[in-house]
């Protein structure tokens, strides 16, 4: 599979040969103490979707093990460990963002897990008053917690969000450069019962006017960036 570094990391991610270990509800991953060298990522974010921002802290835990802590304007704790080669693949931190990607209220929390053509990334979300990973609407690994997303110009992986009819969509796509096409596939899903589910999925030809509207993560907006 290949995998070449690239700087456009708004529209990164490429299939990454390895399947990471899923962020998972991990209470006792407390941050160690690190060197003063080692960097805290901290935002305030509305994640559990009361009205009130909330403190998200990104810690390293390890070489390559991270843990992100949410702090809810009530109170309520929570940590979620994951597995990130970022800053050996790229020289960056995992911290990416948040963004209104699903149907549940607030924010979800978006981190980088490895680096390549693009960057696989893990979508961290509150749900009952816990911190955990998110599924991505469609993959070619199965059962994997990954996203990932690319724009190497003759090819194109990410999301288009959007809502419709009371419901919100995802339309995944792989599209490649072919003359002056762009061909691949798009899988809508639907978020449904607290995931995604998959509704259709069709072979596209389109111009490359078309294919701008898919290009990165699309229709949602990314807030507090590094």
């Amino acid at each position: 599979m290949r995998i070449v570094k690239t700087a456009a990391l708004v529209g990164a991610l490429a299939l990454s040969g390895a399947l990471l270990v899923p962020a998972t509800h991990a209470a006792a991953a407390r941050p160690v103490t690190l060197p003063a060298t080692v960097a805290t990522r901290t935002v305030h974010v509305d994640v559990d979707g009361d009205g009130h921002a909330d403190d998200v802290t990104v810690e390293q835990n390890g070489a390559n093990t991270f843990v992100v802590n949410v702090v809810t304007y009530d109170g309520e704790d929570d940590v979620a460990q994951f597995t990130s080669t970022i800053d050996d693949d790229w020289g960056i931190e995992p911290w990416y963002g948040a963004a209104k990607l699903d149907g549940a209220k607030g924010y979800e929390l978006i981190v980088l897990t490895s680096g390549g053509d693009g960057a696989m990334f893990r979508v961290l979300t509150w749900r009952n008053g816990a911190l955990v990973a998110e599924r991505a609407p469609k993959t070619l690994m199965k059962g994997s917690y990954d996203w990932y997303l690319a724009d190497l110009g003759f090819a194109r992986f990410g999301y288009r969000f959007a809502s419709g009819h009371g419901h919100r969509y995802v339309r995944d796509f792989e599209l490649y450069a072919s003359g002056k096409y762009f061909k691949g596939t798009i899988v809508k899903s639907v978020w449904k019962s607290g995931a995604w589910k998959k509704v259709s999925s069709k072979k596209v030809k389109l111009t490359k006017a078309q294919a701008q509207r898919y290009n990165g993560i699309s229709g949602v907006t990314i807030i507090a960036r590094p």
